[in-house]
């Protein structure tokens, strides 16, 4: 594949410059963690094309630092936004297979220390859904019959809360580490309606 005519490069590049700089209106991050995430949006868009994925870890070491408000930003953005506080593994894996959205998911964080059942099957979720052809199996009833069914995982998946990761979900991810706003710094109120 040759690479795009210099107008269209400098199209997109234009376009990813406006993407950063609507996100940076609404969060304080960096210039350099805006760009990342406009390119992370350009890849949900581009997501058919792709054999592999990086989630968007966004942490921080303390609340209200933006990271909801991050997310809530990106679902103007990517491609088929699914932003979700909490579901369960059957709806995830569901809800994945069948539609392949962008899964922003909040409070990751509760969601790992929580019930171990689910924090688990969350964690073979992320595990598997990294590569095209990651798949997670459940069990299936219907009436008597118990069988199971392989639910494809893989999607764009962006991950916002406190601390760290488990260990091999934080492999596959891209951190963006967001800081309180400082007194000076300023940033647009975000209204989803407007």
């Amino acid at each position: 594949m040759s690479p795009p005519p210099p107008d269209d490069a400098s199209e997109a590049a234009s376009l990813l410059v406006e993407v950063s700089g609507f996100i940076r209106r609404f969060v304080s991050l960096t210039l350099a963690q805006a760009d990342l995430c406009a390119l992370w949006v350009a890849h949900t868009h581009a997501f058919d094309a792709a054999e592999a994925t990086a989630y968007l870890a966004i942490r921080s070491a303390e609340k209200q630092s933006g990271k909801t408000r991050l997310l809530e930003v990106l679902e103007l953005l990517v491609n088929k936004p699914w932003f979700t506080c909490s579901a369960t593994a059957s709806v995830l894996k569901r809800k994945i297979d069948e539609e392949s959205p962008t899964l922003l998911l909040d409070e990751s964080d509760a969601a790992f220390k929580g019930e171990k059942e689910y924090a688990e099957a969350l964690r073979g979720l992320l595990n598997a859904g990294h590569r095209r052809g990651g798949v997670a199996s459940m069990s299936v009833v219907q009436g008597a019959n118990i069988t199971y069914k392989d639910f494809k995982v893989f999607c764009p998946k962006a991950l916002a809360g406190l601390g760290t990761l488990p260990d091999t979900v934080a492999d596959r991810t891209i951190p963006v580490r967001l800081k309180r706003k400082a007194a000076p710094e300023k940033v647009q109120r975000f209204r989803r309606r407007e």
